[in-house]
């Protein structure tokens, strides 16, 4: 199928022959490593040194490299080597290993991964800072190395006045070029014939040149020199990619051999969602039209930014303390948390209790400790707040601290621990307590879903455990940014955060507050967000559209209009709207996904809970074979690559592929199947003329569907008993058929399409 979801032709004999011989060369290079029936192996462990990087989320394979290696299929389980070499349980499902250790490791590490390599696992190494430098440990490593295919010395071009590229290729320079002087660099060679350089380095001697491959790859791995992997800007925080690390780490660890579950796609478009903190919800508007009447922050949101987008989903987490009695005057907070609630688009959250700034300091609470810090802090926080007069009841301190914005994830040294802290800090009330004050405020049977996050976003293992355990989704951190101030994809977060053994859901964007805080304040800040939304679509999407905000975006114009502005730009868009629960577990099911595979062009797609995409990358020439797959809506391709979309009325999706232009392709010009939707489709009945599907979703159906008969078609769209809308469409000469149903299906409808003779 192509790009626009038309069906190329039939073509000659010959060429079918050639596409089908190479696509049987391409999967089955890919499934090399997985016989049918195996389980396509999907794990990275990351080895790390918890002496010097203190836990895994504060690794630079979670910083930098998990990311790409999400997005690339794969799930990364660390290891801190500080407590021991892993044992044979850890290797189980393994596929590759990644190392970046800013120090050398214990010398009996190299063996142990030289048993792994041997096994069929790939290594890749990140810098050469975790290489030893004396001869013996040095030859215990080049065993390792040997085994990938190169080798180290034990010298180094420090000067290279004298040193040139030989050698590049279109993995370097991805974002930032190779600086005129050259850093230094380690002497490698490579040692094996299947080795790919990507990078060659030659320096002149007087006695000769001296060459060196600083950054390579092969089939058992890949190695890549610290200075010419990523490039950190002198003098600030910021670093940019010189290789690209999407391709570098599809080279050594090959492509999956299978399809990649996908958390940015559903129905064939890009996903939005949006999700508010109740940060500054009882501030007082300063914007003029609302001032006179002393209207909260939250109301105006309400009345401006949530009301007239009844197409756009958002999740809403209020803060517990904020509408509890015991804190103050709580009648105009709790009116507007119920108003709010009852909006049809509006899925009920909760963003904590008391609003904790620093989670990891409750991890073993001590009250006095708590108001040890609060002594020290209490003039400064009361008189900050008090000179913003943000609130609307002159609350003495820790109460004052909810007219200031909560940072999130950026936490200064003069915050106190939590917003509120008038009671010792209980994590049921932080958890539980949350959860029930936002369920009484919502209508009967809307619960809250989703628990957001406060502060530094850095909750502790027994803290998400307990929101597991409510059954309530988490998310909010990561704060991934692309734009002016924050000019990589290094800045793009990975899918989510390890917690002992829980996960914490990142969110897919940066919230405004985030934008604002640069530079000492601006207002404008979050208008930049457009740039991150442009930079994660292309060349590659790598995340959804997350508008996240905060309450007190109603307090002045300058930040009401920029979400506004956004607001309007998402109904421009072509994007599938979901909530943030939705995504969150969307998140949760890549994890949890099986990938099983069957021969050399199928798969069984199997415990993916809300996970209804795969994705095929350097997909030209192939197309989905609805023939042999099940559970399969259909197929929209951007580029080279091909999203299939799955029926999550199916739980095992086979998805099978053919070449275009195969008989199997021919085939498939009757068969109904979905190109793109707003609507997400489930339950798909593929009638002979026609087809039936269970729908939900926001906004009007906008929908696209190809391999139909061409010709007058019926659309008929049901709740229970009841036709909300019916119209006639008509397939085009291709089979193409576009349908845009004006009704409501935030509430499921059924839409039935058939033959209007």
């Amino acid at each position: 199928m192509a790009a626009s979801g038309l069906r190329r032709p039939l073509v000659l004999l010959s060429r079918i022959v050639v596409i089908w011989l190479l696509m049987m060369a391409a999967p089955a290079a890919m499934a090399a490593e997985n016989a049918p029936g195996d389980m396509v192996q999907r794990d990275i462990l990351a080895l790390y040194d918890g002496r010097l990087e203190s836990a895994p989320d504060s690794t630079r394979v979670h910083r930098y490299a998990e990311m790409p290696l999400n997005y690339l299929g794969y799930v990364v389980d660390y290891w801190d080597i500080s407590k021991g070499l892993p044992d044979e349980s850890a290797l189980r499902n393994v596929h590759g290993i990644l190392t970046w250790f800013m120090s050398p490791p214990p010398p009996a590490l190299f063996a142990w991964l030289q048993q792994a390599c041997a096994r069929g696992i790939r290594i890749a190494i990140i810098g050469d800072g975790g290489v030893p430098r004396g001869e013996t440990a040095l030859a215990e490593a080049n065993g390792l190395f040997a085994a990938i295919g190169f080798k180290f010395s034990n010298s180094s071009i420090d000067l290279t006045y004298a040193s040139k590229v030989a050698l590049r290729d279109s993995m370097i320079g991805f974002e930032r070029d190779l600086d005129p002087v050259l850093p230094e660099y380690p002497i490698v060679e490579t040692a094996a014939t299947d080795v790919v350089p990507h990078l060659r380095l030659e320096d002149q001697r007087a006695d000769g040149v001296i060459a060196s491959t600083v950054v390579l790859t092969s089939p058992r791995g890949g190695f890549a020199a610290d200075s010419y992997f990523t490039y950190e800007i002198p003098g600030t925080e910021f670093s940019q990619w010189i290789v690209d690390p999407v391709a570098f780490f599809s080279a050594a660890f090959g492509a999956l051999p299978g399809p990649v579950p996908d958390v940015t796609t559903i129905s064939g478009r890009r996903i939005y969602l949006s999700h508010i903190d109740g940060d500054g919800w009882n501030n007082l508007s300063r914007i003029a039209r609302f001032r006179d009447d002393e209207m909260i922050s939250a109301a105006v949101v309400q009345h401006e930014l949530v009301e007239p987008y009844p197409d756009l989903p958002v999740t809403i987490g209020v803060i517990g303390a904020d509408v509890d009695p015991r804190y103050g005057e709580v009648s105009a907070a709790q009116r507007t948390a119920r108003a709010l609630f009852k909006l049809s688009q509006v899925e009920v959250g909760t963003h904590t209790y008391t609003h904790p700034f620093s989670w990891p300091f409750f991890a073993r609470y001590d009250r006095s400790r708590e108001l040890q810090a609060l002594g020290k802090t209490e003039l400064d926080w009361a008189d900050r707040a008090m000179s913003n007069v943000r609130t609307i009841s002159k609350r003495l301190f820790p109460v004052l601290a909810n007219s200031e914005r909560h940072s999130e994830r950026v936490v200064s040294d003069h915050d106190p621990p939590r917003a509120y802290a008038n009671f010792s800090f209980d994590l049921d009330q932080e958890v539980a307590g949350a959860v029930q004050a936002s369920d009484s405020l919502a209508p009967p049977g809307k619960p809250a879903v989703l628990y957001q996050w406060s502060g530094d976003a850095d909750p502790f293992p027994e803290a998400v455990a307990r929101t597991r355990a409510l059954g309530v989704r988490n998310m909010n951190g990561g704060d991934s940014r692309v734009d002016a101030d924050a000019p990589s994809i290094a800045y793009v977060a990975p899918i989510s955060r390890p917690v002992g053994k829980e996960r914490q859901i990142y969110s897919p964007d940066a919230n405004d507050y985030i934008y604002m805080s640069d530079d000492n304040g601006r207002e404008f800040g979050f208008l930049y967000f457009n740039k991150t939304i442009e930079a994660t679509e292309f060349p590659r999407r790598l995340k959804p559209i997350d508008l996240y905000y905060h309450m007190y975006v109603g307090e002045r114009p300058a930040e009401l209009n920029v979400v506004r502005r956004h607001l309007d730009e998402m109904r421009r868009l072509e994007l599938a709207p979901i909530t943030a629960s939705h995504y969150a577990a969307i998140a949760d099911a890549f994890f949890s996904t099986q990938l099983i595979r069957l021969d050399d062009t199928s798969w069984r797609v199997s415990n993916r809970g809300a996970l209804q995409t795969v994705r095929f990358d350097d997909a030209d020439g192939l197309t989905i074979d609805l023939a042999r797959s099940v559970g399969v809506l259909g197929e929209r391709r951007r580029g080279s690559t091909l999203y299939i979309a799955l029926d999550a009325a199916v739980d095992d999706a086979v998805v099978a592929l053919s070449p275009i232009g195969s008989p199997a392709d021919a085939v498939q010009d009757s068969t109904p199947y979905l190109i793109s939707s707003r609507w997400v489709f489930s339950n798909l009945q593929r009638e002979e003329c026609g087809f039936t599907a269970d729908v939900q979703g926001f906004g009007a159906g906008e929908m696209s569907w190809g391999g139909l008969h061409p010709g007058s078609y019926r659309v008929q769209v049901r709740r229970s008993n009841s036709t909300l809308w019916q119209a006639d469409a008509t397939a085009d000469a291709s089979g193409t058929m576009a349908i845009s149903v004006k009704t409501d299906a935030i509430e499921p409808v059924h839409v039935d399409v058939s033959c209007a003779d």
